[in-house]
């Protein structure tokens, strides 16, 4: 349901933040991600609400709770109320009354006691208008669901079964993340829309109802004998929301079960034999409950795009087989992730954290053992390893041939299905490394292929490749990635725990693969994990803002060549279009002033109610007849206020394992892109998953930098071959939302080069995009925005990157704007003309050069002509 503003002003200190709706499908809107409340609307206050100053909220003349205040500085700084109205607000195109009584400010001041009226929309309903595409985004929600556990074969369900479900999660079913991940689809169907219209299931509504509360109620024992007579299959909901602006938090509520969410499982698992627990959730949770309470079949929603309701009841009846694999390892407690003692974990109690509150120094003392590769090299058990899922089906795997050529290893697979039911399979590739002078993982992934829908007994070869680069070592000492001799072992699977070593081969000598230049190394030195020192000591804290960069690293010199001079006549942008080989004279005639303001983003179109939601877009300079380009937010879909596609969230997307898919997923948004006047999409994000409670995490892809690395290259690919520009972001290390504009990652080399870095520079090798975003993050002290070594070294010298660079909207907060533009940003976002101003002032004082400016902009206008 959509929250609609009837006109309604409010008296004076309290009113309804800026006339956004607020999307109730989607439970949490762009400004919902603050505080995780569903079903929640936002209010704007003048003033602070005192801690003992909260009076009454009425919907309808019922009391809902009080809400939660927090300080919004994501843009502007907003005292807001975010209360949440889900107990009451049920139904769609109606309109609800809030009231509120008793409200007194920090200062003591008394709010006045104030009535609005609100309207939920009509609900959305599939007009048929873009079959295609929809059906796009329920194959990736079919195939993005994992099947985590499914003990005596209890899925799938038989036709016609009733459905005992409890748990909250039934009336909050989450498809999307919040903030930049947030989708805005023409249609979608919650999870009780679904069973009644994609299903043949029907619900015990006497079970149901005891949640409309939108509480995790625990039944009495007689409704649970009485249910149990009805139907013996227990659902058992599970839900966290996710997204950016707040990291989740190792919390009862959070990671953590809550005390109710516990007592309801021990009761129902008590009473009901046939458990089916479907989580509804942006991130891993904890898992030791599964075998604690035997729960017989597990299935792993993620966030599953407009089509999540559909698929899910095409898997729970099995018209879907699920093949969806994890993305990501699955630990049964959150302390058992080495990162876990160097992440600024929150308590619940923590009010929320703006952008820059405090300093953040991060210490990534785990090094290289991120994720599987820390389970898997030290033998540590999970509650499901990277790559786990499971079929309704079985498969078969047979190596028919193994290729070496050019540093290249082909390995071809006979895969047959040899159960009973039609479905996919993806067969994965490992590359187990021998112990040497480096430090190394025990294996890393290397290849993975997903076969086409194979009927029962149907086999298929497929060709998995994969090269010495991406299982090789970075050796600090010599800047180069490097093989060790050694002996080392090819793994073939359908995870990482189930596969079998199929081959083997030999390094008699130590083979360097590429030398490179040291890029970005420590100023600090720090403590690194080994196979040999485990010890992590917590090195990570909150610090004072100033004292966030403790030794800051030199600014390196960017100093490109100038343009010639031009003299003759004015070159319009028709007449480059033309002609590509104007563009150095296109630029070279550019005043000082104009090349300031294309090298500064125009703003943003999300403020009013009656602009489009773009999240910017180029200067217009009239004189030359220069179109706008118009960027909008979304890895999954177009972050805008008018509907469009709906996709799963990144994450949900790589569990499916599938190239094809990825670049459908980009093709069809950027289909859509081309109606709604966008012509670059902010996505995808791909960094990396080294702590699962970043906020961000649905948005990102893996834990692996392969894994990321590829699906976020075909994604890109999809898009920028049908119209739309691709943007990478963010480089790098942004894997994490608190304090985020004053946060520090401290990092070694090695770890940059295998992980941090490796995802971009695979998905380079697939596809170059128009466009790469910084991140808010210093890393290694000094801000990548403002690194030349980054951006020019790394990215355009190294990977061979030729589009634009921008930064992240509003990092001019915490580095200098200058510095940015003279390490090479082409384009300052969200910008305004303040920002203008700076860059032509530095160039008057001679801080900033026009060839800088030049450059920066040769680069920008070159994507604009191929866009627009």
């Amino acid at each position: 349901m959509k929250m609609v503003l009837r006109g309604v002003r409010m008296k004076n200190k309290i009113s309804i933040l800026d006339g956004k709706t607020m999307n109730l499908d989607q439970i949490e809107g762009r400004f919902a991600a603050f505080e995780r409340l569903p079903y929640a609307i936002t209010l704007r206050l003048s003033k602070p609400i005192a801690e003992d100053g909260y009076g009454s909220i009425t919907v309808d003349d019922i009391e809902v709770p009080k809400g939660k205040q927090f300080k919004m500085d994501v843009v502007v700084n907003l005292n807001c109320l975010m209360v949440p109205v889900g107990s009451v607000v049920k139904e769609y195109d109606k309109e609800y009354v809030m009231r509120l009584k008793g409200f007194r400010a920090k200062d003591g001041s008394s709010f006045p006691d104030t009535t609005l009226k609100f309207k939920t929309a009509k609900r959305r309903v599939n007009d048929h208008s873009h079959d295609v595409h929809d059906d796009v985004a329920l194959q990736a929600a079919r195939e993005g669901m994992v099947l985590l556990k499914n003990s005596r074969d209890l899925l799938p369900l038989k036709e016609d079964a009733i459905l005992n479900c409890f748990g909250y999660g039934q009336f909050i079913f989450r498809n999307t993340a919040s903030g930049a991940g947030l989708i805005n689809p023409r249609w979608q169907a919650n999870f009780q829309q679904s069973i009644r219209e994609h299903s043949s299931f029907s619900l015990n509504k006497e079970i149901s109802d005891l949640y409309l509360s939108l509480e995790n109620v625990c039944p009495t024992n007689e409704q649970l004998l009485k249910a149990k007579q009805i139907s013996d299959i227990a659902i058992i909901m599970i839900t966290r929301g996710s997204g950016e602006f707040l990291d989740n938090r190792p919390v009862k509520g959070g990671y953590y079960l809550t005390d109710e969410e516990k007592k309801l499982i021990e009761k129902v698992c008590g009473v009901f034999d046939k458990t089916i627990a479907i989580l509804n959730t942006g991130y891993p949770i904890e898992m030791s409950w599964i075998e604690q309470y035997d729960i017989k079949s597990v299935i792993y929603t993620g966030f599953a795009g407009m089509a999540a309701g559909y698929a899910l009841m095409e898997i729970l009846d099995g018209r879907c087989n699920p093949s969806g694999k994890l993305p990501d390892s699955w630990a049964y407690d959150y302390y058992d992730y080495p990162s876990a003692r160097n992440f600024i974990n929150l308590s619940v109690d923590h009010k929320q954290v703006g952008e820059k509150e405090f300093g953040v120094c991060i210490v990534y003392e785990e090094d290289i053992y991120v994720g599987y590769r820390y389970f898997d090299s030290f033998n540590k058990k999970t509650a499901y390893c990277f790559g786990h899922g499971l079929s309704y089906t079985d498969f078969t795997y047979q190596a028919v041939g193994t290729e070496f050529s050019n540093g290249k290893i082909k390995i071809d697979v006979n895969v047959k299905n040899t159960g009973e039911r039609s479905g996919k399979e993806t067969v994965q590739i490992y590359i187990g490394l021998p112990e040497g002078n480096i430090e190394k993982p025990k294996r890393v992934f290397a290849a993975f292929e997903k076969t086409k829908e194979l009927s029962p007994g149907e086999s298929q070869i497929i060709s998995l490749i994969t090269d010495e680069n991406i299982f090789s070592s970075f050796d600090e000492q010599s800047s180069s990635y490097i093989l060790e001799k050694g002996e080392y072992t090819i793994w073939l699977g359908d995870s990482l725990e189930h596969a079998e070593i199929i081959s083997t081969f030999s390094y008699d000598e130590t083979k360097q693969i590429k030398k490179v230049q040291a890029i970005n190394t420590p100023v600090e030195s720090f403590n690194r994990m080994t196979r040999n020192n485990t010890d992590i000591i917590g090195l990570s804290e909150s610090v004072d803002y100033e004292d966030r960069i403790k030794v800051h690293a030199p600014y390196p010199v960017y100093d490109p060549k100038g343009l010639e001079e031009y003299k003759g006549k004015r070159i319009t942008f028709s007449q480059l279009k033309e002609d590509h080989a104007k563009l150095d004279d296109f630029i070279a005639q550019m005043s000082v002033d104009e090349l300031c303001r294309l090298n500064v983003c125009d703003g943003a179109d999300w403020y009013m109610p009656w602009q489009s939601g773009a999240a910017g877009k180029t200067a217009r300079l009239l004189k030359y007849g220069m179109p706008r380009m118009r960027v909008s937010d979304g890895n999954t879909g177009l972050n805008l206020k008018k509907s469009n596609i709906g996709f799963p969230s990144s994450c949900t997307v790589a569990a499916t394992f599938n190239k094809n898919l990825a670049y459908n997923i980009g093709k069809t948004i950027a289909e859509e892109a081309k109606e709604h006047g966008i012509n670059l999409n902010l996505g995808p994000a791909m960094n990396i998953h080294r702590n699962i409670l970043n906020g961000r995490h649905p948005e990102y892809f893996s834990e692996d930098p392969l894994l990321s690395g590829t699906m976020a290259g075909y994604h890109c690919k999809g898009l920028e071959e049908n119209g739309c520009g691709g943007t990478y972001k963010h480089v790098y290390c942004n894997g994490s939302e608190t304090s985020r504009k004053a946060s520090h990652s401290i990092v070694s080399e090695q770890s940059l080069r295998e992980i941090y870095c490796k995802t971009f520079e695979i998905a380079m090798k697939i596809h170059k995009p128009c466009a790469v975003m910084t991140s808010y993050n210093a890393v290694n002290g000094i801000y990548p925005a403002e690194n030349a070594e980054v951006l020019q070294t790394l990215l355009r010298d190294e990977w061979g990157f030729d589009g634009f660079i921008m930064t992240d909207w509003g990092t001019y907060d915490t580095v200098d704007p200058v510095k940015m533009v003279k390490a090479g940003n082409c384009w300052l976002t969200e910008g305004n003309h303040k920002y203008v101003r700076q860059l032509k002032n530095a160039v008057k004082n001679g801080e900033l050069s026009r060839a800088v400016l030049e450059n920066n902009v040769k680069w920008l206008v070159k994507e604009i002509l191929n866009l627009c």
